[in-house]
């Protein structure tokens, strides 16, 4: 709810009284998609924190925020050292205008082009994410345009009709959203006009004036933010809070916490899972070969008999029938070695008893220690759903031998280092910019069933089609297009036509030795194509992807 109009106005009533007359000493980001403002006022220091993530957007206060010394970047210098005179809200969307002494910053949510507009002294738009200048200019006489409120919007109800009411109202006021429209009609016993507009007045009040909530249903890993007395949250746990920027900050650190505990949890029973089965595969197999039995006595006994007709061998004999004087049961027939000699043969017998006596005793032995590992594996995996401590999961983890999730994460985080593109809107294409670039993308980034892709007979870069869902196959257009990238990022780009080669990475490899960006392909298929940035295709900055 953090992201409804009417949060955000509540919000803003709250932080005026903080931040208003506040000095703003440093405007920075250090996280993509966050920008923190660093206010002072009366000896204290305050960080204004705004996210420009899509469905993820937020404004928030901190009074604490640790700058790292590396990857920071500055934005709208001008604006350091100017004071903050106060915080508005536009009448009807989700827009929040921070006059300044000589200037303005606007934060827009709105999905994926939520964004920080600065409006400097001379009316020059400056932009936190990277826009175009059209879409700036656009943007600014827009929010140039739009009225903006100090204060609360006390929204007025003027529809007389009783049966649609409620999507009535949500079509003139659709700034209202989902969850206000979703708790006023877990408020409503019967369907009327009266009650409708009563609902809506009582909810509303409640978002001005009562206590925030959070509102926690670990089991779904979900974590609300509303206020006391709301209805239409699930929960396992309630918690209360005289502050709706300390609830926030509560929130929003509740499901980092959730996402990355449940992720923990996910790869510790996947991990779980596969051992299991692993393990009972291994315990079917041990026991079958102990049901077939030791033929430790029946080695020996061939081994004895031999050595009782050891005269009667002859060279390259593959078998002999002898008397079974052990057991006494006539002729018996023994598989002889025609390239052993006799003695050998002998040998052999009495070397497989030993041996099958050892293996035999081994595998018991193995069998007992597999049933003990299954049945501990199965104890651990049970418990799992038990565990509410993260500590306890990387505990786990750690014994399991399983890679920490930042770790698993890693190769996303590498992305930036790479030219982006976006084809049709949806495929995500990587492509190297050097030598050594080539060989991260490739080596570390890309995933087994990604395609590659490098222009045949000439230098280039390494190109990575993303393959999201390998159940989902490549369309050969975007193939194509794909590959008329890696021909126009390569030294035959001036050519008419170029041969470039593709296959899966699992079919890319670096023999050690080879030169920084030279690989081998163990199978591949050719493209032929025009080298250029085909339509359909969109160069992207990282932040955009």
């Amino acid at each position: 709810m953090f992201q409804n109009y009417f949060f955000i106005n509540r919000f803003l009533l709250e932080i005026i009284p903080i931040l208003e007359d506040s000095k703003i000493e440093d405007i920075f980001s250090q996280e993509k998609s966050k920008l923190v403002i660093v206010t002072s006022k009366n000896t204290e220091i305050f960080y204004l924190e705004i996210c420009v993530i899509p469905g993820n957007s937020y404004i928030k206060l901190r009074n604490n925020y640790s700058r790292a010394k590396k990857n920071t970047v500055n934005f709208f210098e001008d604006l350091i050292g100017e004071k903050i005179s106060s915080f508005e809200i536009a009448d009807s969307d989700r827009v929040i205008k921070i006059d300044c002494s000589k200037s303005k910053i606007f934060f827009t949510i709105r999905g994926k082009f939520t964004n920080v507009i600065h409006l400097d002294k001379d009316d020059r738009a400056h932009s936190f994410k990277s826009i175009t200048e059209q879409d700036l200019l656009n943007i600014k006489t827009e929010l140039s345009e739009k009225k903006y409120l100090f204060g609360w919007n006390s929204l007025v109800i003027q529809s007389e009709n009783s049966e649609n009411l409620i999507e009535e109202i949500r079509n003139d006021y659709p700034f209202l959203g989902n969850e206000i429209v979703k708790e006023v009609k877990a408020r409503i016993n019967k369907y009327d006009r009266a009650a409708v507009i009563s609902a809506f007045t009582e909810v509303l009040n409640e978002i001005k004036k009562s206590k925030s909530c959070v509102f926690i249903n670990e089991p779904e890993q979900e974590a609300h933010i509303g206020f006391e007395k709301f209805k239409s949250f699930a929960f396992t746990e309630k918690k209360i809070f005289e502050n709706i920027n300390v609830a926030l900050n509560f929130v929003l650190s509740k499901r980092s916490y959730l996402v990355y505990k449940y992720s923990k949890l996910k790869l510790i029973k996947n991990h779980l899972e596969r051992d299991i089965k692993k393990v009972s595969s291994k315990i079917q197999n041990l026991q079958a070969l102990i049901e077939r039995g030791s033929k430790e006595q029946d080695y020996n006994k061939y081994g004895n008999l031999l050595l009782a007709n050891l005269g009667s061998i002859k060279s390259r004999m593959s078998s002999i029938i002898v008397e079974d004087i052990i057991s006494g049961g006539g002729k018996i027939k023994i598989d002889l070695n025609p390239a052993l000699s006799p003695q050998k043969n002998v040998d052999y017998y009495f070397d497989k008893s030993r041996s099958d006596k050892i293996s035999f005793a081994k595998n018991i032995n193995l069998f007992d220690k597999s049933k003990k590992d299954f049945d501990q594996l199965r104890q651990l995996y049970k418990s799992l759903n038990e565990i509410e401590s993260s500590r306890e999961l990387d505990e786990i983890m750690k014994k399991l031998k399983i890679k920490p999730i930042d770790e698993s994460e890693a190769k996303e985080d590498l992305a930036s280092k790479f030219k982006q593109y976006v084809i049709d809107n949806k495929y995500k294409v990587f492509v190297g910019k050097d030598s050594k670039n080539n060989d991260i993308l490739t080596t570390r980034f890309a995933k087994q069933n990604d395609y590659w892709f490098h222009a045949r007979g000439a230098s280039g870069s390494h190109v990575v089609l993303r393959v999201e869902n390998s159940k989902e196959p490549i369309p050969k257009n975007v193939l194509k297009k794909a590959a008329a990238i890696a021909a126009f990022h390569s030294k035959a780009k001036t050519a008419g036509v170029v041969p470039v080669a593709f296959t899966f990475r699992k079919y890319v490899v670096k023999k050690k030795g080879d030169p920084t960006g030279t690989v081998h392909l163990l199978r591949e298929d050719v493209l032929l194509v025009r080298p250029e940035i085909p339509n359909g295709c969109e160069f992207v900055s990282s932040n955009d992807i």
